[in-house]
């Protein structure tokens, strides 16, 4: 089984959309686990009166979203897991691809798969991204992962002081032992609206902190798996997170001369490291996103 695990607080006006686009599935069998954080529009009630035989509902006063997540994995009993905001949609199409591979591994051997993304927004300057930009690769994200039960043991729970999940799953890829494919098709449809929890367009002092918030990840991770890590692993580490202090202060020249950085980390904090680079970032949004 396939389980689709979808916090969400206050999606009203898109959750329908999210389930529709994975309740069509007719090639597995699925759960979807909807974990409601404390809605207040009447997002789960909206859920229930769908009336969906596939979708489970999970109630909270409101625990934040790497909690609901975590809640969402307890309650699951699939054997394969893909994440999914309540309003971005699946495409039903490339679930098994993005599963198959999975398929093959034993199972307790942690292994992910990675798809792409197309974004869509009603602001044009976000719309019709395909991410990443190479063409063999998927994204490194949440929401493009399908993983198996033993990453999933691996991973989760998530801390709950966490503001997102993306960067806690993604180092987990990283720096564990885990089997990592590439399934370089759409298999999310990300959409970019004024309510995502990772804000576009606004201004740099919000953004620097948004981005700094992230960094908890690393700490926490190594708090929990440092033991397991080689010294170069725990190097590499460190000179990452040393990139985000630099750039968190604006100190654009030091953070280029961190060793054992990708470039494309580096280019990626340059960019996001002062308000004038960052409106040029802004201004060239689709040609610097996803490389």
């Amino acid at each position: 089984m396939i389980s689709f695990l979808m916090p969400v607080k206050n999606e009203a006006k898109y959750v329908k959309g999210a389930l529709e686009s994975i309740v069509c599935i007719s090639t597995a069998s699925i759960e979807v686990i909807v974990v409601d954080d404390g809605s207040d529009d009447g997002t789960p009630e909206l859920v229930e009166s769908l009336g969906y035989s596939s979708v489970r509902l999970f109630r909270t006063a409101g625990i934040g979203k790497a909690a609901a997540f975590s809640l969402a994995y307890e309650k699951a009993v699939g054997d394969y897991f893909i994440l999914i905001a309540g309003d971005d949609c699946i495409v039903a199409d490339v679930v098994q691809a993005r599963v198959a591979p999975l398929r093959q591994v034993g199972v307790a051997e942690p292994a992910i798969s990675l798809c792409k993304l197309k974004s869509f927004s009603d602001n044009e300057k976000y719309n019709g991204m395909i991410l990443p930009k190479n063409k063999s690769l998927g994204l490194e994200s949440g929401g493009c992962m399908a993983f198996n039960k033993a990453f999933g043991e691996l991973a989760f729970p998530i801390p709950s002081v966490l503001a997102n999940e993306d960067s806690w799953l993604v180092l987990h890829a990283r720096f564990s032992h885990v089997i990592k494919y590439q399934v370089p098709l759409v298999g999310l449809l990300y959409r970019i609206h004024q309510n995502n929890s990772y804000q576009r367009g606004a201004s740099f002092d919000v953004v620097n902190t948004q981005m700094w918030a992230r960094q908890r990840a690393a700490f926490y991770f190594f708090e929990k798996h440092g033991s397991k890590l080689s010294d170069e692993q725990i190097r590499v580490l460190l000179f990452e997170f040393v990139v985000h202090v630099f750039r968190y202060m604006g100190s654009s020249v030091l953070l280029l001369l961190v060793p054992r950085v990708s470039f494309s980390l580096k280019l990626k904090a340059l960019f996001h490291s002062g308000a004038y680079l960052y409106s040029v970032r802004e201004r060239f949004y689709k040609f610097f996103s996803g490389r």
